[in-house]
């Protein structure tokens, strides 16, 4: 069984989204950014702990890939 993480789910032309649910912002990470950031063994759930909107500065975003 695989995990779904940034390494094994992202093709090379796929970004991770990442919705903050506070004030609504969007934004699109490209693999190779995505990856630096966050770690190619990051699971979404990784990502929610990790990523604080640069708007508002809240924490625990929306992430899909």
């Amino acid at each position: 069984m695989k995990f779904e993480t940034l390494g094994n789910m992202l093709g090379p032309s796929e970004t991770l989204k990442v919705k903050c649910r506070a004030c609504g912002r969007v934004t699109a990470f490209p693999v190779k950014l995505a990856i630096r950031a966050f770690g190619p063994d990051a699971t979404p759930y990784d990502v929610r702990r990790k990523a604080r909107c640069t708007a508002c500065r809240a924490r625990h975003p929306d992430v899909w890939m």
